[in-house]
Order: C-alpha cells, then sequence, then structure tokens
C-alpha cells in the first residue's frame, strides 16, 4: 500500500480551503539546497539521481520525487508500507525543510504538533483493492 504526500511551502495557510484560487506556493530553493536539508533531516537517505532519493525505515519506505523543475517547486513524497516511525520521520523532513505536508488521503495539511496520528488511519485503515464499494 503506499500513500502520497506533497512537501510545499505554504506558510500562513491553515488549510489548503485557504488557498485564494490561482495561488501556487512558492518554490522550496535550489535542488541542491533541498537535497542537502533532507539529508541534515535524514542521513541515511540516497539520491541516486538528483530528482529523486529513497528511505528505508523499520516497515516502510519512503521515495522523495523532485521532479525535473530548478528551482524545486515541492517534493512529493511516496509512502510504501507501514511503521511506527513513519509520521514521525515525515515530520522531521518537512520542519527541515520549512514546509507543510499535504496528505493527499485527507485532503489536507498534516498536523504534527496538534495531533500526531493525523493521516495514520487513511494510511494504515485505507481499503486494499478490491475492497472499495460504490455509494448506494
Amino acid at each position: 500500500m503506499s500513500w502520497i504526500i506533497y512537501l510545499m511551502g505554504a506558510a500562513g495557510f491553515d488549510s489548503v480551503r485557504d488557498f485564494p484560487e490561482g495561488w501556487a506556493p512558492p518554490p522550496l530553493g535550489p535542488r541542491e539546497a533541498v537535497i542537502r536539508r533532507i539529508r541534515e533531516a535524514l542521513p541515511s537517505v540516497v539520491f541516486s539521481h538528483p530528482a529523486e532519493g529513497t528511505y528505508h525505515g523499520e516497515g516502510f519506505s519512503l521515495t522523495f520525487e523532485l521532479g525535473p523543475w530548478e528551482p524545486t517547486p515541492r517534493v512529493k513524497l511516496i509512502v510504501h508500507g507501514s511503521g511506527d516511525e513513519v509520521l514521525d520521520v515525515i515530520g522531521r523532513v518537512a520542519e527541515a525543510l520549512d514546509v507543510r505536508a499535504l496528505d493527499t488521503g485527507l485532503g489536507d495539511f498534516m498536523r504534527f504538533r496538534k495531533d500526531p496520528d493525523t493521516g495514520r488511519h487513511v494510511w494504515r485503515d485505507a481499503p486494499t483493492p478490491g475492497q472499495w464499494v460504490a455509494p448506494a
């Protein structure tokens, strides 16, 4: 099972519903600086390509997709597997980049300090393929 998080500059917004129409997040900075800050938070992360890195934790892995753009506009974070430390790891990276973590399952920002389990129920309790039931 995978879970997608977007790490993006969205200071001043409490929710994605607060984005003005046509708003775009500011770039995170030069790719080299973004990778350096991720490595400061996760020293064992491996960037085998400047646009993609991987990190392996206990029972989970993260894929960091920076894309081809310079400066880097956002980081797409793909979570595979499960593990108790994954939310802490995502929070550390978000703090190192000074960004918000947009949980695509919830459709809003993760709030690490307010509710450390935000998003966990979506990731762990999501139906497996074939379990989806169409609304009546």
